[in-house]
């Protein structure tokens, strides 16, 4: 069916599930195959930045990227990776990650370019939802997500060394 033959349907999902109803969209359409370095072109023609499934290749991209937000990031991965599908909240990665917090919003502000100008993406390798705190200090924040899939390409980079 071509595009001009779609019928497209507004359907509301959770805000905690978006981005797995993006990639579900994405594996639907066929085009999950990763972004290389190469391939990156830029964004598509309503200038949204694609959807691409995050490779094992792609991640191992990340970690040999010298950049510093890109440096960070692995850290939050290799922190997240531990506990795929749990919720680690903003507070305890500045608290493991020795940061300030907003060094850390920098980072992560500075990776949404990278993602989009080497990955040729709009999604990160992680997701995040905003909710209520878990302490008093701040009435909600972000808390931060791997999916197993992602956790296991992860563990295999970095046990790739």
């Amino acid at each position: 069916m071509s595009q001009e033959q779609q019928q497209f349907i507004s359907v509301p999902v959770p805000s905690q599930h978006v981005t797995q109803v993006y990639a579900l969209l994405a594996e639907l359409a066929g085009t999950t195959a990763g972004a290389s370095k190469e391939g990156v072109s830029g964004p598509l023609e309503d200038g949204e930045w694609p959807f691409v499934e995050w490779s094992v290749q792609d991640l191992r991209r990340l970690t040999e990227d010298q950049l510093d937000s890109v440096q960070v990031v692995t850290r939050v991965l290799d922190i997240l990776a531990k506990q795929p599908g749990g919720r680690v909240s903003y507070t305890s990665l500045v608290e493991a990650l020795d940061v300030d917090r907003k060094r850390l919003r920098g980072v992560l502000s500075a990776f949404t370019r990278v993602v989009h100008k080497h990955y040729g993406r709009r999604n990160w390798p992680m997701t995040w939802v905003e909710a209520l705190s878990d302490g008093a200090e701040f009435k909600s924040e972000f808390f931060y997500t791997v999916n197993e899939t992602i956790a296991m390409r992860w563990q295999e980079v970095r046990a790739q060394g």
